[in-house]
């Protein structure tokens, strides 16, 4: 009876090799680590974003109840005589404007300060008081905060007749 050759099997070469799998999680690694930099970018624009329509809406909120007033009371809720071309309070100083400060603290953040200035336009000579006088007068809001230190800004701004 003749010996049984032993055969060697045949390889089979529908699976993967250690290296090939070394290979594909390398390279899936790279591109999880590149979408997870995404997401931190992403996350980073929202929240600028966020903040910035934040802002602008208190500074309209603002601009809103100052547009409500007659010249004379604008100059009087804050305390101003009229007796000057120009005005700027902060919502961090001015007694009136301290509930605004207070809204700022909530939606923008602790370091926000809204700043309006209030200027006369369109002088008329003969008047004695730039109260009198003015035709006009131009309302400038303007929020600043730091994000991510790095200082921001919104202005809005009104001429009232």
């Amino acid at each position: 009876m003749p010996e049984p050759q032993h055969r060697r099997p045949a390889r089979d070469e529908r699976g993967l090799s250690l290296i090939e799998v070394i290979l594909a999680l390398g390279l899936m690694g790279a591109v999880m680590i590149s979408i997870a930099g995404m997401f931190v970018i992403s996350e980073r624009g929202v929240t600028s974003g966020k903040t910035s329509s934040e802002s602008l809406a208190v500074a309209r909120t603002i601009l809103e109840e100052i547009n409500s007033w007659g010249f004379q009371q604008t100059y009087q809720v804050f305390g101003f005589d009229g007796t000057a071309a120009s005005y700027t309070l902060a919502s961090d100083t001015n007694a009136y404007a301290a509930k605004w400060q207070t809204i700022l603290d909530e939606s923008v953040g602790r370091d926000a300060v809204a700043t309006v200035e209030i200027s006369s336009v369109g002088l008329m000579g003969n008047a004695p008081s730039v109260l009198a006088s003015a035709r006009a007068i131009e309302v400038t809001v303007t929020i600043d905060w730091t994000e991510v230190e790095r200082p921001r800004s919104v202005t809005v701004s009104m001429v009232r007749m």
